[in-house]
């Protein structure tokens, strides 16, 4: 299941540091990464530009929680820019902590199993990974309305950007009957070249008579490749309400392929919480998914 959306929580990056003595990776989440190479082996995995978790201590034996192993794994990669690889003949099993792993860098999951224990979860919002970049949004100013098909906004940026522009004062997609709500801001978001050219494969769909926030995201110039991976949830037991669960691969970067990653659910009961899709797609553009299965859940009714 794939789910595409414009805002999400946030969640903090994973850092890398080292000194003369040791390399670590501690975490500026709440659960502190530990795990230290020395600086031999430091050198020895950049030489190589590929790190594998179990340099990092990642068992892969389906009992031991790799989770925080495989965060470090990438908090150094994304540092060094390095490639992550993972043993094909591993299972690493991640548990209910509240930490994301933050992805930078090309990653082969190639025949790894990953198996995602939702059953006792600190957090439901925290994405298990999330393809992050370091790109950060530009506020616009001096643009006060945009026309529906508009073919050029009057900015100058540093290259190729995603625009996303809000109207706070006119709401759509409300819901009327059963599961009733009051609609969401009007928003848009397309794509323009430095010179503020809009792409109209993908054109502004609304006018908008007031601007209550712009921005514009640079987009990723090199594209990330996510590779292989066989994913398998252990279904959440919460209650059967509109409480959904985040533990995913969120993608928050421009120019990102995922290739061949299967997602399956095991465990599921009479009753269990909703799911957001298992690659969830967020303030980028230019993501393709290919070769890749994705496994819906079970339905439950609640009104």
């Amino acid at each position: 299941m794939i789910s595409a959306h414009t805002q999400t929580e946030q969640v903090r990056p994973t850092v890398i540091s080292s000194d003369k003595e040791k390399t670590t990776a501690p975490s500026a989440d709440k659960h502190q990464l530990h795990h230290t190479v020395t600086p031999k082996d430091a050198e020895r995995i950049k030489a190589e530009r590929i790190v594998h978790y179990s340099d990092f201590g990642a068992m892969g034996d389906g009992e031991t929680d790799d989770h925080a192993a495989i965060a470090e794994t990438h908090a150094f990669a994304n540092e060094h820019g390095l490639t992550v690889k993972a043993n094909d003949d591993a299972s690493y099993y991640i548990g209910g902590k509240e930490l994301t792993v933050i992805i930078k860098t090309d990653t082969d999951f190639g025949n790894a199993t990953f198996v995602i224990d939702d059953t006792a979860l600190e957090n439901r919002s925290a994405s298990v990974f999330e393809v992050s970049s370091n790109q950060v949004p530009i506020k616009l100013k001096g643009i006060a309305s945009l026309k529906r098909n508009q073919k050029k906004i009057d900015v100058t940026l540093p290259g190729d950007c995603l625009i996303t522009v809000t109207n706070s004062h006119v709401k759509h997609y409300i819901r009327y009957g059963l599961n009733q709500n009051n609609g969401s801001d009007q928003t848009d978001i397309f794509f323009v070249d430095k010179n503020g050219h809009v792409d109209m494969d993908a054109p502004i769909i609304w006018d908008f008579d007031q601007i209550t926030d712009i921005s514009a995201l640079p987009l990723d110039e090199e594209t990330v490749t996510i590779t292989g991976g066989r994913f398998t949830t252990i279904a959440n037991q919460a209650e059967s309400k509109y409480n959904y669960h985040s533990r995913n691969i969120l993608i928050k970067r421009s120019n990102v392929i995922v290739d061949g990653l299967e997602h399956r659910i095991t465990g599921e009961g009479d009753h269990g919480a909703p799911y957001r899709g298992f690659i969830s797609v967020s303030d980028c553009a230019n993501v393709t998914v290919r070769n890749t299965i994705l496994t819906g859940h079970k339905k439950y009714t609640t009104i």
